[in-house]
């Protein structure tokens, strides 16, 4: 909190009095808006840094915690990075638009058409090697029970990508199941086993095509692809399912819809 003292000195720091009856701005808000104005005016430059603490506290009489909570307030806008050792640098003149994605299920995270289908080709148990525990972010020598398929959809001839699911050993049944091509394993994993998906990673990344890959899918080996790997985690935290689909290039668009969040009211 703002003591009696530094709610004084942010009179001097104003360069005027305030208004009698008006109250007076805490300190630290009006150090972060003069900063804030110089960065926009060009005085503070983008790309320059911001003067030591020790010296901010000289010139606006302030204690270092009063500036060290302008100096976030102006980070949490955009405007500065603090950096250890080095100090804060000026990275913007304005506050940068922020924008959100809002996912409201893990269903959402999937974004198939609801027409697409798993079609599936092999199911057997499998142990990471080297390669295959680096893109699972799992230990060398981990088992899991691998399910290879090809998605597809009614509406197109082409296949939409091949996916490998790495499922934990435990819960191998679910290709036994009825539904199994039409369901995502998650879901079938908490309704056969009662493991619930509490949380889930999605990671996107440009690739090619891998030789193994190429007949399946009906394109060139080496062809450009996007890869998708979507992590499950259960009530434990455990990573119980990895999904690695690989899709050739105009097979499949992933859409998200971003919102714009307001900007927070200027204060001072």
């Amino acid at each position: 909190m703002e003591s009696p003292v530094d709610g004084e000195r942010s009179k001097r720091a104003a360069g005027a009095e305030p208004a009698r009856g008006r109250a007076t701005a805490p300190l630290y808000q009006v150090i972060t808006q003069r900063l804030i104005d110089e960065i926009r005016s060009g005085v503070l430059p983008v790309g320059g840094l911001l003067p030591p603490e020790v010296e901010l506290c000289k010139r606006f009489d302030a204690s270092r915690y009063t500036v060290r909570e302008a100096l976030r307030t102006i980070t949490e806008r955009g405007l500065l990075v603090r950096r250890p050792g080095a100090g804060s640098v000026v990275v913007a003149s304005e506050t940068p638009t922020a924008f959100t994605q809002s996912v409201k299920n893990v269903e959402e995270l999937m974004n198939y058409p609801a027409d697409t289908f798993r079609e599936n080709v092999s199911s057997r148990l499998v142990v990471a090697d080297k390669a295959l525990a680096q893109l699972l972010a799992c230990e060398v020598g981990t088992r899991w029970f691998r399910i290879s398929a090809i998605r597809r959809t009614n509406s197109a001839p082409e296949p939409l990508g091949w996916t490998d699911i790495y499922l934990l050993p435990r819960y191998s049944k679910v290709v036994d199941a009825v539904d199994h091509a039409q369901t995502h394993v998650y879901q079938q994993v908490e309704r056969m086993f009662g493991e619930p998906t509490v949380r889930a990673r999605f990671e996107i990344f440009a690739s090619r095509i891998p030789s193994r890959l190429a007949r399946p899918l009906k394109v060139a080996s080496g062809s450009p692809a996007l890869t998708f790997v979507r992590r499950y985690f259960g009530a434990s935290g455990e990573n119980f399912e990895n999904s690695v689909t690989v899709h050739p290039e105009h097979r499949f668009t992933y859409t998200m819809d971003v919102q714009r969040e307001p900007r927070k009211p200027r204060r001072g």
